[in-house]
């Protein structure tokens, strides 16, 4: 029985036990906010000491990844383009009273006279998004400003020195006919405000070349990150550069310096870069790397874990141990060792027989190298045992994260508040735009690395859950640069994206799925799909839930070419007209072949599970009806996966014949809906889960359409047919407003952003979704989206109107067996479960006779008993020994 419900005393003190152990990984997951401000010993910058790499080091983010590497000792930027910066991360400037003193050395890459084209130096305060939110102040957001943030100090190199903002009216001339140049930033207070002095003085005997002032500097701008840049862009700095005026004046120069062509593009390096000052915070703690988190996963008693590794170098050490502590406090063993995979720098680990009975505290270690000798890292972690003993089984729904507010820490912090066992990252782990600087699509190897940067954003946000509970991550298409993916089972892109394919080469996207997913359970298949890319579907039983892991986005057909023409868009129907029939087409496929196979074999096996339930990228169904900023009504659309309908009809029936929910995100619309086959909620129950970051917002909105002209209903919830005909059932769903507010954090949360927990209850055979808005308190009951919580019976997920009746069942020999019932007719599965208890009455959906198989498939113990007929009033019962 489906039901919506607030979260009552009982149930909100049972969950709130689990508060106290995840106050520690709450704590954690931002230094920034807990670290103390406290000055210290100055930064100095390794790469003197460091082996030539493209990785920059753990105390430094280098935007972006791959247009940096280290170099005879040094930084270099290799690509002459603008705005390219290297963020120090154990260092930033906080609201205090004191001084600032930055010091490097520049040279042009590939040597000769600086003088030239392009500009280098500093830039000083830089915060991110969450700028006006000083409670949420984060080192990471402010590794990706939106639109100018920071005071920039430097020189160009048609030479001139300055301070404020590239192309000042009052820059000082600077000499550049020399091959380096060392810069010294000294900020210190002067009346109410603060003077900044940039000298420039040469390597070889220390003479000042030149020297800028600027006076007037607020205090307020001289609070965030510190970094290096290569190449300022015209309008750095932002409006007055942190100059204080009065009213409505502006800094001199504002309007020209914005303005400005600038000096051009050069590449340069970097030496010797040093941060010192009272006013600038020490946190030593706050590194990337060389470990940058693991993941895991534990089926059958197979541990798999990998960890992700930066882009290291040729001289860099290229194996990776996975040990094992040998009892509390006791000595580390190494269990494995293995090699970090050449392009997606991830290293697998798989342990057969482990003990899944007791938590195992584990760490990766590394051993860096670096001119001179070497040293250890070590990542640490704890691999739970597997919770068979709990009747509760919990997962997070995560998916959709356009890194708007990274690193996301509230909604992080909150779902470690929650302590889900398991969590789900359905797909979307990051977007095109996350990071900034667009994509690289080619050549291979900066691509890859172009990648690996955005894939860092996702690892950085969840490492401190991921490494003390198993996950799974299922890639979708902004994963692999798409904004829509009709796979065709790894085929590569035809013509266009509607008409099918993987835009980029086998060899990258193979990259995005060994990084997402080389700690899943082995998949299914394990041979290759078309251009050998990597499967990744497949089992995986955790808690006494067997989860179905399934690819919809790789093996799904296109649209482009088969169904009828849809305008200027193939995806998009807006014809008020549109027959779904005539796009339900032969051989159209939604999973493939081989992933139905899974799905039937997967059915049958409930081995150490209690209960079931699938996983993937999308919901089957087409729901919103709205998309987009510019509210666009759809009459269809084929990256739903609605359609094709024959294909959602083949893979509902397997899934309602294990009585198996569905988990999935996408949407960016958060809903539990009901799926129908052939007739409303005969089929599964599913939960779209709301999207981290909503960037792309859809709507739920049935009378534009005539979703509900066939039921009459008015109303959000209830029953429908969704753009392709299928009958559809909505229990609850959250609509945004068309017109969010401005203030970053408010549009989050209005966009109806948040985070979805699925809850198994085994002993009462139900599941509960629940769903919260990213600022919302889930401590607190009564907090969650409107409709949820939703509760249903594991038997929703096949609610399809009885005609008949077995006689009742009474079991002997086996507790909680598992139930097969088969018609003799057909000789088809009708459906499988395991029984709570020892006595059953199955449901049949027409008269004649069938055959019960029962048994516990952990013991391989069954007994099947032929020719037991349906009745439609049935009273008889039958005793079944196994």
């Amino acid at each position: 029985m489906i039901s919506a419900e607030n979260m009552n005393r009982r149930s909100f003190l049972t969950r709130t036990a689990a508060l106290a152990a995840s106050s520690v990984i709450a704590a954690r997951l931002s230094p920034a906010l807990h670290a103390a401000d406290e000055s210290g010993p100055e930064f100095r910058s390794s790469w003197d000491r460091a082996l030539d790499r493209v990785w920059l080091g753990a105390d430094v983010w280098a935007n972006p990844l791959q247009d940096w590497r280290v170099a005879n000792g040094r930084a270099e930027c290799v690509n002459a383009a603008p705005d390219r910066n290297v963020h120090v991360l154990t260092r930033q400037l906080v609201a205090r009273s004191g001084t600032a003193d930055v010091r490097v050395r520049i040279g042009r890459v590939g040597g000769g006279p600086l003088a030239g084209k392009g500009s280098a130096g500093f830039r000083l305060g830089i915060l991110g998004s969450l700028k006006d939110y000083a409670e949420l102040h984060d080192y990471r957001n402010n590794l990706w400003p939106i639109g100018p943030s920071g005071i920039a100090a430097g020189f160009s190199a048609d030479g001139a020195l300055f301070i404020g903002r590239i192309g000042q009216p009052n820059a000082v001339k600077l000499d550049l006919a020399r091959e380096a140049v060392d810069l010294h930033l000294a900020v210190a207070p002067a009346g109410e405000n603060y003077e900044a002095v940039l000298t420039a003085t040469d390597p070889r005997d220390g003479k000042v070349l030149a020297q800028a002032k600027l006076g007037g500097l607020r205090g307020d701008a001289l609070v965030g990150n510190i970094a290096l840049v290569c190449n300022f862009p015209a309008a750095d700095g932002g409006s007055g550069g942190g100059v204080a005026t009065k009213g409505k004046a502006k800094a001199k120069g504002a309007e020209k310096g914005a303005a400005g062509a600038g000096p051009g593009l050069g590449q340069f390096w970097f030496s010797d870069w040093r941060v010192g000052g009272t006013k600038v915070a020490v946190r030593e703690t706050q590194t990337f790397g060389p470990i940058l988190w693991s993941q895991y996963t534990l089926h059958a008693g197979v541990l798999k874990l990998s960890a992700q590794m930066p882009p290291l170098g040729a001289g860099d050490a290229d194996t990776v141990r996975l040990q094992i502590q040998d009892g509390p406090g006791g000595a580390w063993k190494t269990a494995q060792e293995a090699k970090i995979h050449a392009d997606a720098r991830v290293v697998a680990f798989r342990v057969e027989g482990w003990d899944a009975k007791r938590d195992v505290p584990y760490r990766v270690a590394y051993t860096l190298r670096h001119r001179g000798g070497e040293t250890e890292h070590f990542w640490t972690g704890t691999v739970r045992h597997d919770p068979v003993e709990r009747d509760e089984l919990s997962v997070a729904d995560i998916s959709c994260n356009i890194h708007t507010i990274f690193p996301n820490v509230p909604l992080v912090q909150s779902m470690a508040k929650l302590n889900p066992d398991l969590l789900a990252f359905t797909g979307d782990q990051f977007y095109e735009s996350t990071g900034g600087f667009g994509t690289q699509r080619s050549p291979h190897a900066p691509a890859v690395l172009d990648y690996l940067r955005k894939w860092y954003f996702h690892g950085w946000t969840w490492r401190d859950l991921m490494r003390d509970r198993p996950s799974v991550s299922l890639p979708d298409d902004h994963d692999v640069y798409q904004g829509n993916l009709w796979g065709e089972g790894g085929e590569g892109q035809k013509t266009t994206q509607e008409a099918g394919g993987y835009e980029l080469p086998a060899a990258w996207v193979n990259v995005v799925h060994r990084t997402q997913t080389a700690h899943h359970p082995d998949p299914y298949d394990p041979r290759p799909s078309k251009r050998d890319t990597i499967n990744y579907y497949g089992p995986l039983t955790y808690g006494r839930v067997s989860f179905a892991v399934l690819a919809d986005r790789q093996f799904k057909s296109a649209p482009e070419g088969k169904v009828p023409p849809t305008g200027d868009r193939g995806d998009h129907v807006i014809n008020p007209n549109y027959d779904p029939k005539t796009a339900d087409l032969p051989g159209l496929e939604l999973l493939g072949g081989k992933q139905e196979q899974f799905l039937r074999d997967w059915v049958l096996d409930w081995r150490g599970a209690d209960m079931k339930a699938a996983i993937s990228q999308t919901v089957f169904t087409a729901m919103a009806t709205t998309h987009g900023g510019n509210h666009e009504i759809l009459m269809a659309d084929y990256d739903a996966s609605g359609w094709p309908q024959t294909a959602r009809r083949n893979a509902l029936r397997e899934l309602r014949k294990a009585f198996a929910v569905h988990i999935a995100g996408d949407q960016h619309l958060p809903a539990v809906v009901h799926y129908g086959l052939d007739a409303h909620r005969d089929g599964p129950v599913a939960f779209a889960g709301p999207a981290v970051n909503v960037g792309y917002p859809r709507w739920w909105e049935p009378a534009k359409t005539g979703r509900n002209k066939t039921t009459g209903n008015a109303a959000l919830t209830g029953d429908f047919l969704d753009h392709f005909g299928n009958p559809l059932t909505v229990i609850a769903v959250k609509n945004g407003p068309y017109e969010p507010p401005r203030p970053v954090l408010e549009s989050v949360n209005a966009k109806t952003s948040g985070l979805g927990l699925v809850r198994f209850k085994k002993s009462k055979r139900t599941i509960t979704f629940e769903c919260w808005a990213y600022s919302a308190d889930v401590t607190k009951p009564g907090t969650q989206m409107e409709t949820w919580p939703v509760t249903v019976s594991q038997f929703d997920n096949y609610a399809r109107k009885p005609a008949a009746y077995l006689p009742t069942l009474n079991f002997k020999g086996v507790n909680d067996p598992v139930v097969q019932i088969f018609e003799e007719k057909t000789g088809e599965l009708l459906y499988a479960y395991r029984l709570r208890g020892n006595k059953t009455r199955p449901f049949v959906f027409a008269l004649g006779r069938y055959t019960v198989k029962a048994g516990d498939p952990d013991l391989n113990k069954w007994t099947a008993v032929s020719g037991v007929d349906a009745e439609a009033e049935q009273t008889k019962e039958l005793f079944v020994t196994i």
